[in-house]
């Protein structure tokens, strides 16, 4: 038998060696000691161990062959030959972690028994277990046959792997002849059967299958440990690179010469020096919020910038990657690895793990990914140790729901980040008192004092203002509708289209394909004189526009505040007509809720014709107050932090066995609307050949989010195995999006509510 290979071209040993010493690098960066630091090790030295078969050795020598007849460049049909025998090969493989499982667990006991250690705290043993499979109860059940090692050479290979240990100060383990006599009896049994063999007795006297033990490890020391090993692993494979790249260095220095030609405000150079590990920073649109957050976060090592959307998030992303560096900054949300693909196509391992995981330096991500992590979401090991060493942002935190921040608030309870600020042009005190208490800065008075608007309220639907937003847009002004059902700006959009006749109407919301949303977004980011553009709330904190005249129907404050802040966003020219309609719909009223919006008119009522973004500010303060004090909002608001707390409490260490964007949708959706993706029939075609081509990723342009009720109400929706997500054969029009089934007994289709 030839050398042990771990990959085509890197002997077994040289893997694992290279993995043990960037894990102890990681170790010391992470603040890792004693126990925790061994077992790590111990996870990193013995994590591919059991890539010491003969089936795993026949995979690499395949793979091998492949590679070295592409270098010499090799036909396309030999070189196809040679890729589906090395995919054969690896097919029939043993998983290698499994097979690692023996190996870890004795010499973990080992280790506990020398040491004094808790002999059931087995975090290694899970770390190695799942390094490419998240722990769950199937975990690998229906490997019935022993592994197929490969001796003497396991020996050799188990031999250098106690020597490369000792060499760290970790041991000491026994021989490997003496370790592989002790393990014997394991290694010819069924692997698969020890780990759910619900009978194994363990020291103490505990009796439980493994599995079952692992998932009631300490959570907290099960996440880092895996998270050294998957670190150091995915380091290891991406060749040459350093744990230095998981760190910022200089970040101040980067931050001042972005800001060097700028004239600091007030409020930025007190947020830049403000000491305190919590911030509170509330500042007016437009006036230089994220700079001023940069500078408070300083020469942070690790740097976490949540935001609502992934429209605010993509944005934010290459605006950071101007200030930090473009290999410095990841990107995680659910489209993520489509954005990387289409913007800097790129599809390296490196890139799309390291995003994900949150290991780059800088992390722009949704609120939800930071929130899966606290749900046991895929990666929520490495994506909670990491965050738990960062500086955490929270911008635009006024814009979620009270069960999201339930969600939120119980996350940081359970895991404080090592910095935290909060920063929005709304920061109620109502709402700064749920969050740890932090250092307020608050941007000069003069820059509250700015009057953008000119409010019109009027006592009549959204739908009777067809004739004046066509007049004005024969005028040239740029024209905003906002309406708080798709329903309803469907129905605007058609009325306006027919009273307009040629005119620019354009119509975005959320029912829309994603490559048609994408290309709707930059078609209203730039707008011609007399363009009309009718929308629901998803203008509210995704897009950075800037109209002449706002039509909106009524809606809570701050939603009102936001949907202002995109007419005249700047301040630049006189007040901006802002027309406020409030005989809220039905739809409205079943958004918002009847009592809040009421709230939300009276305080409307009390404000100036012009009122300064001081005044808007203060309205939305009040409406906080009698909100937050609400037994709604406060029934949702415990929901959020009951969830976190049975979702934890239930899986242990166990990954949720739901998909990501499940989860996404489940736990993150605004209004407390949950809803799902789906395929619309008439794009069935495209995706498949999308799949024929290799290029799989770009489903993601092809998918629609619907509310998850339409599939208990509907008969439209089926599954679609083949491409892992679901198809409606609902009808869809470029123009209107997707529409809805009538309610069934009729033959017509109405427009989405």
């Amino acid at each position: 038998m030839a050398e042990l290979l771990a990959k085509p071209g890197v002997p077994l040993v040289d893997h694992l060696r290279e993995v043990l010493f960037l894990g102890n690098d990681l170790t010391r960066r992470m603040g890792l000691e004693g126990r925790l630091r061994a077992q790590a090790l111990l996870a990193c030295v013995l994590h591919d161990i059991g890539k010491a078969t003969h089936s795993f050795q026949e995979h690499m020598r395949a793979a091998r062959a492949f590679e070295e007849a592409k270098a010499r460049g090799a036909s396309d049909r030999e070189l196809q030959q040679l890729r589906q025998a090395a995919n054969q090969k690896k097919a029939a493989a043993y998983p290698h972690a499994l097979a690692s499982l023996p190996f870890v667990l004795v010499a973990e006991a080992h280790l506990a028994g020398e040491h004094g250690w808790d002999s059931l705290c087995l975090a290694a043993t899970g770390a190695v277990l799942t390094h490419h499979s998240p722990l769950g109860p199937g975990l690998y059940q229906g490997y019935n046959a022993p592994p197929d090692f490969v001796h003497p050479a396991l020996s050799d290979a188990l031999e250098a792997a106690r020597e490369l240990l000792e060499e760290m100060g970790i041991g000491p383990l026994p021989p490997a002849r003496q370790l592989l006599g002790r393990l014997r009896p394991l290694l010819e049994r069924s692997l698969a059967g020890v780990l759910h063999d619900a009978g194994m007795v363990f020291a103490g006297g505990v009796k439980s299958s493994l599995l079952g033990l692992l998932q009631v490890q300490p959570v907290d020391e099960f996440a880092r440990v895996k998270a050294v090993l998957h670190l150091a692993d995915w380091l290891a494979s991406a060749r040459g690179s350093q744990t230095s790249i998981f760190f910022l260095s200089d970040g101040a220095g980067r931050v001042a010469a972005r800001v060097s030609s700028l004239a600091l405000r007030e409020f930025q150079r007190r947020a830049g020096g403000a000491r305190s590990n919590v911030l509170w920073l509330r500042a007016p649109t437009g006036t230089g919020k994220t700079e001023a957050l940069l500078l408070w976060v300083g020469d942070a090592e690790r740097l976490l910038y949540l935001l609502p959307t992934q429209a605010t998030v993509n944005a934010m992303w290459r605006r950071l990657r101007e200030v930090y560096g473009e290999e410095q900054v990841g990107l995680a949300h659910g489209r993520a690895n489509y954005m990387l693909r289409q913007e800097l196509d790129q599809d390296s391992l490196d890139v799309r793990l390291f995003g994900s995981a949150f290991a780059r330096p800088v992390t722009v991500a949704t609120l939800d990914q930071f929130i899966l992590a606290h749900l046991h979401g895929r990666h929520w090991e490495e994506r909670r140790t990491l965050a738990r060493q960062a500086t955490l942002v929270l911008d635009e935190v006024h814009a979620y729901e009270p069960y999201t921040l339930g969600l939120l608030l119980a996350a940081l309870e359970r895991e404080r980040p090592a910095r935290l600020a909060l920063a929005s042009a709304t920061l109620p005190p109502s709402l700064l008192a749920l969050f740890p208490q932090g250092v307020l800065v608050e941007a000069e008075p003069e820059l509250w004092t700015r009057a953008r608007h000119r409010l019109h309220l009027r006592d009549a639907p959204l739908d009777s203002c067809v004739g004046e937003v066509g007049a004005a847009a024969r005028a040239g002004q740029r024209v905003l509708v906002v309406a708080n059902t798709v329903q309803q700006a469907q129905a605007m959009y058609l009325a306006l289209k027919e009273a307009v006749g040629a005119g620019p109407v354009r119509l975005l919301h959320s029912r829309f394909i994603f490559r048609h949303r994408r290309e709707k977004e930059t078609e209203v980011s730039s707008p011609a004189p007399g363009t009309i553009f009718v929308a629901t709330q998803v203008v509210e904190v995704s897009l950075d526009i800037s109209y002449d005249v706002l039509f909106t129907e009524l809606a809570p404050i701050d939603a009102l505040v936001q949907r202002m802040g995109r007419v005249n966003r700047r301040g630049h020219g006189p007040p901006a007509p802002v027309h406020v309609f409030c005989q809220a719909s039905e739809g409205a009223q079943r958004i918002y809720g009847r009592d809040v919006l009421q709230w939300g008119l009276e305080l409307l009522r009390t404000l100036s014709d012009t009122p300064s973004d001081a005044d808007l500010a203060e309205a939305t303060h009040q409406l906080y107050e009698r909100v937050i004090s609400s037994p709604e909002w406060q029934k949702d608001l415990q929901a959020g932090r009951d969830t976190v707390r049975e979702v934890q409490e239930a899986l242990g260490c166990y990954t949720i066995d739901l998909s990501d964007v499940e989860m996404q949708q489940r736990f993150t959706a605004r209004r407390g609307h949950v809803s799902v993706e789906v395929l619309p029939a008439a794009f069935l075609k495209e995706a498949y050949a999308f799949r024929e081509k290799g290029e799989g990723w770009r489903l993601s342009e092809l998918l629609v989010p619907v509310p998850v009720y339409w599939l208990r109400q509907s008969g439209a929706f089926s599954s679609l195995r083949d491409l892992g997500c679901l198809q409606t054969t609902l009808p869809y029009d470029q123009e209107l999006g997707l529409l809805q089934a009538a309610r069934e007994g009729t033959a017509t289709y109405a427009l989405l509510d």
